[in-house]
């Protein structure tokens, strides 16, 4: 995985939002514990109504150009989203959900007024980058569409620890130590970001000393990092790694069968989750089975387990659904064969989904469906999967990165998101309204119970058959000291604190 683009209206994987953590202001942000702290808001308080949050922002701050970096670049950041949400902000929407207003009385406080109290307001403005408005200010006219066109290109005038001084497209990123941040002063003087088309290649360069660190270690190496002494730390992720079933009820004619409850369900009985944790993660991880991952805590609902493997049940589902066999083995549905075309990137290729794939692929034939891998680079997947409105695509393989609070990925069902975040075609206009009452839902019990009904509507639904929860694996050499790890990893969108703590051991 790679940055795909340095403009925050546009990216779509995970390490662009974390070179937005570390290039941007965020007012708050996540500590070891995952208790939020102060980023670039030192305070703030709640009304009694729930309803105005008050940010208190750190004063004599400055852009890394020299510009005044203040409240009112907060405030600008926040009407805009609000203003082209529905159009060239859409990928924000849901961090503003519920708000009213943003202004700035002074240069130091930040008022956001909704217009119902929300649940969850610190874990939504802990993901929005603050932009400078001298930078942004000129694309936000008209319908907004120049926002979305804006590269950003490196060197990007940046308010975190780091400046992004260069970026070379799935090659390499390297930062410099920001002397202007408000914050903690780094240890290290800057790092780089190097992107590899293959696991063995980053591993090799791992070894021979050419690298520091691996964001995301592969199962097969952890045995040999540590016998060669490199730090290699393990623990649940939050993360899930999906097979996606096009949920459009759209879709073209040849694939609409892909619809039936009956299909899903078959589908489901058809994967063995165990031997994809024991062959593909090396038994780093556990079998998936709602999309809220338990690494996320009490968010997570228990009574949603995996379908057990029962290649018998999914044969009988098949022909209680009429999916009589054909030639060669494979079933036919409304006259064609039971042959589907799967979407898979690149990282997930390049990583352990290629052999998830073989394992699913071979009971898949069992049951009569046929399944044929289509490997594209991930935003050509992406495109692939949202053209024509979802209508083309049949099935894909891919993973999501959930942030401990469950709002972004339940988020990413809803119908506002198609063409956004939704890799489905999903759309429930009862599940948009949960997804509206869960963030308003102020008690703690209530919102959990509204979460979890979400979760149960998708476990049924079925647009995603979630595989497996795959542990979180990093390694870095033992020359670096002090790297916590947030939700299981260091590099990551919730915090900055790794990266402005580490330092040379010894």
């Amino acid at each position: 995985s790679s940055i795909d683009s340095l403009n925050p209206f546009v990216a779509f994987q995970g390490d662009a939002y974390v070179t937005f953590e570390y290039i941007y202001p965020m007012l708050v942000q996540y500590n070891p514990k995952l208790q939020f702290v102060a980023d670039f808001a030192r305070s703030w308080s709640e009304s009694p109504d729930g309803r105005v949050w008050t940010f208190h922002t750190q004063p004599g701050a400055k852009w890394s150009d020299g510009k005044p970096l203040t409240a009112a670049d907060a405030a600008w950041t926040y009407q805009t989203i609000l203003k082209y949400q529905d159009g060239a902000t859409a990928n924000s929407a849901g961090y503003v959900a519920h708000l009213k207003s943003a202004i700035a009385p002074n240069a130091t406080t930040l008022v956001l007024t909704y217009k119902r109290p929300v649940a969850n307001v610190l874990s939504q403005v802990q993901q929005v980058p603050i932009l400078p408005e001298h930078i942004w200010a000129k694309y936000a006219t008209g319908n907004g569409k120049a926002l979305t066109r804006f590269t950003n290109n490196a060197p990007i005038v940046s308010g975190g620890p780091f400046v992004l001084t260069k970026y070379t497209p799935k090659q390499i990123a390297l930062f410099k130590r920001n002397p202007a941040f408000y914050g903690p002063r780094p240890h290290i003087d800057g790092f780089g970001l190097q992107f590899f088309q293959t696991t063995d290649a980053m591993i090799t360069a791992l070894k021979s000393n050419q690298l520091d660190g691996v964001e995301v270690v592969p199962p097969t190496s952890v045995t040999t990092l540590r016998s060669a002494h490199f730090v290699v730390r393990s623990s649940p992720g939050v993360v899930f790694d999906d097979f996606i079933i096009n949920s459009n009820p759209q879709q073209q004619a040849s694939h609409r069968e892909l619809l039936n409850p009956l299909l899903r369900q078959a589908f489901d009985d058809a994967i063995d989750r165990q031997a994809i944790v024991k062959t593909s993660l090396l038994g780093h991880g556990q079998p998936g089975a709602s999309i809220i991952p338990p690494a996320t805590g009490h968010w997570s609902d228990p009574a949603i387990k995996p379908a057990p493997f029962d290649l018998a049940k999914a044969n009988q589902l098949l022909d209680q659904a009429g999916y009589k066999m054909g030639p060669g083995g494979v079933r036919m549905a409304d006259g064609h064969p039971m042959s589907y075309t799967v979407i898979m990137p690149t990282d997930i290729q390049n990583s352990y989904g290629q052999r998830s794939y073989q394992i699913i692929e071979a009971d898949f034939k069992k049951i009569g469906v046929q399944l044929n891998l289509k490997v594209l680079d991930d935003s050509a997947a992406y495109t692939a999967i949202t053209a024509n409105s979802y209508k083309d695509f049949e099935i894909s393989m891919w993973d999501w990165y959930p942030l401990t609070d469950p709002d972004f990925m339940l988020s990413v069902l809803t119908c506002g998101s198609w063409n956004v975040w939704n890799d489905t075609g999903y759309c429930s206009k009862a599940y948009d309204n949960l997804y509206q009452a869960q963030s308003a839902a102020t008690t703690p019990a209530k919102r959990q119970q509204i979460v979890y009904q979400m979760q149960q509507m998708v476990a049924s639904a079925k647009p995603y058959l979630v595989l497996d929860f795959p542990d979180a694996i990093e390694a870095h050499s033992t020359a670096w000291a002090d790297l916590p790890l947030i939700a299981g990893i260091s590099w990551n969108s919730m915090s900055k604190i790794p990266f402005e703590s580490v330092h040379q051991a010894g």
